[in-house]
């Protein structure tokens, strides 16, 4: 059966993609919904205003809401369906961060492509993302937000006049707004500080969905995880943000073994997982630094100047209709 997506595109000329990019939390679908379109998330069609063309919506958190996946499995499917959809030549609507540049530019190969990058302040992205259901670790809102607009220049240069911003300041911030700058202008560590006393007055509110506790196959593989810990260099109070995945990584080596795996493999996996705990740590304080420096700066407040609305569809326009 040959696709409606493919039915409805117009002319003989390259299916059309656009890329909505932006941090977790900027209210990018809202965006569309409000400024460029219909935008249906149950049926995945987004219909421009005034247009007859229709457009395939892929976004990874269709896969982990909808079907309740974890993270990896959904990428995983997602790009399957992805890849499926452009063999089509269906039109996409690719709702993404846009953190990493080749990915990004690399996608939808043959086709016309049109970026819309909606912007909004940090904290807006932070406390918008702890509203959703499917909630983000704070450090990953933190990461896309300040990963994500430290590529705008990059893509205006790279899209030209398929390109747009979007700012989207959404009401009703003006006073987390204003405690948030006024943590910026004391530096990083005090930016850390303010956002470390903001989730621990409200841990529930800013629990990560992906947050689940850990629980062993069978009783044998949790009674040789007991056994095995005490005989590592295991710190229960220092280490106890890295338990749960020191767990997972002693139950693959189990279940690999099929046998217990002794405590000297699973000391082995305790460093690892410091390092990797130490590497997140600076990676988090570099992204604080890095919305620091944008905060503070006169050229990233001229390089995130939005487009205004006229011009905004007049692009928008001109891209659908070539």
């Amino acid at each position: 059966m040959i696709s409606l997506f493919k039915l409805i595109l117009e002319g003989d000329g390259n299916p059309k993609g656009i890329i909505l990019a932006g941090g977790a939390g900027v209210g990018k679908s809202y965006v569309v919904k409000n400024l460029l379109g219909n935008l249906d998330e149950k049926t995945e069609v987004f219909t421009p205003k005034g247009s007859s063309l229709k457009f395939k919506y892929l976004n990874v958190d269709n896969f982990v809401e909808k079907k309740g996946l974890s993270l990896g499995q959904a990428q995983g499917e997602f790009r399957g369906e992805f890849q499926s959809v452009q063999n089509q030549k269906e039109n996409i609507l690719w709702d993404t961060t846009g953190v990493n540049i080749e990915n990004t530019t690399s996608q939808m190969s043959g086709y016309d492509r049109f970026m819309v990058m909606v912007y909004t302040h940090p904290i807006i992205s932070i406390l918008q993302n702890a509203k959703r259901d499917r909630k983000l670790p704070l450090e990953a809102v933190v990461k896309t937000w300040e990963k994500a607009y430290s590529n705008v220049e990059e893509y205006k240069n790279l899209f030209g006049e398929n390109f747009v911003l979007v700012n989207n300041q959404v009401p009703g911030y003006e006073k987390q707004v204003a405690e948030f700058n006024k943590a910026v202008s004391g530096g990083k560590e005090n930016l850390k500080q303010y956002l470390t006393d903001l989730v621990s007055n409200n841990e529930e509110q800013f629990k990560s969905s992906f947050s689940k506790e850990f629980e062993f196959d069978t009783k044998e593989i949790e009674q040789a995880f007991n056994n095995a810990l005490p005989k590592t260099s295991f710190d229960e109070k220092k280490d106890v943000s890295i338990l749960k995945d020191v767990k997972k990584e002693f139950q693959k080596d189990y279940l690999k073994k099929n046998e217990d795996p002794g405590f000297e493999l699973l000391e082995k996996r305790v460093q690892s997982k410091r390092k990797t705990k130490a590497t997140n740590n600076q990676n988090y304080n570099d992204d604080l630094e890095g919305i620091v420096n944008k905060l503070t700066s006169s050229d990233f407040k001229k390089i995130i100047e939005p487009a205004s609305e006229t011009e905004i569809k007049s692009k928008f326009n001109s891209f659908l209709n070539k």
